[in-house]
């Protein structure tokens, strides 16, 4: 009796510590986001209070805060990334950027899908053609960088989600988890909620209290670690002047810059120039036609594997009432011409993802025939000055008024 004591005690302990802690980091995490200055946890490229989390974006985009998702797209390489735009005090809307290299659809699915309320949430999502280009959709070992348990779990318990497109994620996200050393309790979780069987059932039922342990933890820890993110930051100025935005400055701006990045004389590419940043093109283009020519031949992204999460996606979104955003982001017409994506191949895929979200009824911000438009990308896929001050304007002008 006296062991079983001795080894109940300090679970007893423990328990009242960690019950204690939540409520602590949850009345600090409340007051701080109330009171802080969120610009240097927002502008974090790699903060994965923004990436992975679910506490600050739930809260967040509950207060007029836009949730813009995509990739590489959103580090900061311009003076007209959006939370120039968003978090200066120039709009009545701020914005959390959110996705970096190689995060793809399905973990913007699990995103949407882990919030409690969903309805009338500002959502964008920044399609980029790259995702499509890998017939077999996104690789394991980068989804596994990026993949969050804590959402992981929120969206399979958001019960305005149907089970058949729980089912979808959850088989997806145990394909995804192969071979994974961090996620293996959830890549278990996944394979017994898609079938769930007799011994399937025998065997969640029995690790049911391990998995309850689980997801206090992971919740936990994503408390924790959005405390450290606001801890550190300085208060609101409560006498910082409301400011306004001048788009046609900003434009001329945005045109001024892309002239100084991408310098007096254009790279000469294929025998024609190309209107990309300087330092990109002298890096990755210059003298290296024969290397690039024809290497894309073989992609077929009408295929993708990536239409499926896509879809995952947008079912998710519908299910729960959010109604997004969809931007297609173009590439540069000349350069993928020559790597062997055609303008009619493109034009195609393209089509494609309009076709696929037209049955939802969802807004389209349609970029896809800018890739030859002056300055409008950085580099041969990445949204530039002007670009990012076009889409910035266009989704003020849809949240804004």
């Amino acid at each position: 009796m006296k062991r079983i004591k001795y080894l109940l005690f300090p679970l007893f302990i423990a328990g009242i510590f960690c019950v204690g802690l939540n409520s602590y980091l949850n009345k600090q995490n409340v007051r701080m986001l109330n009171e802080k200055n969120l610009y240097g946890m927002l502008y974090d490229t790699k903060s994965q209070v923004k990436d992975k989390g679910y506490y600050a974006n739930e809260y967040l985009t509950d207060r007029n805060y836009i949730l813009m998702m995509g990739s590489s797209e959103l580090s900061h390489s311009t003076d007209q990334h959006p939370d120039n735009f968003f978090n200066t005090g120039r709009t009545k809307n701020g914005i959390i950027t959110s996705g970096r290299a190689y995060t793809q659809d399905l973990q913007h699915a699990s995103m949407v899908g882990s919030f409690n309320k969903s309805k009338n949430k500002k959502v964008v999502l920044l399609v980029s053609m790259q995702w499509f280009m890998d017939k077999k959709g996104e690789r394991p070992d980068r989804f596994q960088t990026r993949f969050s348990p804590v959402i992981f779990y929120k969206y399979l318990e958001n019960p305005k989600i149907s089970h058949k497109t729980k089912v979808k994620y959850a088989q997806r996200v145990a394909e995804l988890l192969e071979g994974t050393g961090d996620f293996k309790e959830e890549q278990l979780y996944a394979k017994l909620f898609v079938k769930k069987n007799g011994a399937n059932r025998l065997i969640m039922t029995a690790m049911k209290p391990y998995f309850s342990l689980r997801k206090s933890m992971v919740r936990l820890k994503d408390k924790g670690i959005l405390y450290s993110s606001l801890v550190g930051l300085p208060n609101k100025d409560p006498n910082m002047p409301r400011k306004t935005i001048d788009w046609k400055a900003e434009r001329e701006k945005a045109i001024k810059d892309a002239e100084f990045r991408v310098g007096k004389k254009p790279g000469i590419f294929d025998g024609k120039p190309m209107f990309i940043d300087k330092g990109y093109f002298r890096e990755y283009m210059k003298n290296k036609e024969r290397s690039y020519k024809g290497m894309y031949n073989y992609v077929n992204m009408l295929d993708a594997k990536e239409f499926y999460d896509y879809k995952i996606f947008l079912d998710t979104c519908k299910e729960t009432g959010v109604e997004p955003t969809i931007v297609l982001i173009p590439v540069v017409d000349q350069f993928y011409d020559y790597v062997g994506i055609d303008r009619n191949e493109r034009a195609a895929f393209f089509a494609k993802v309009k076709e696929v979200t037209a049955p939802y009824g969802f807004r389209v911000i349609d970029e896809s025939n800018s890739g030859s438009s002056r300055y409008f990308l950085r580099d041969v896929m990445h949204l530039g000055t002007v670009g990012w001050t076009d889409v910035c304007k266009q989704i003020y002008d849809i949240y804004e008024k």
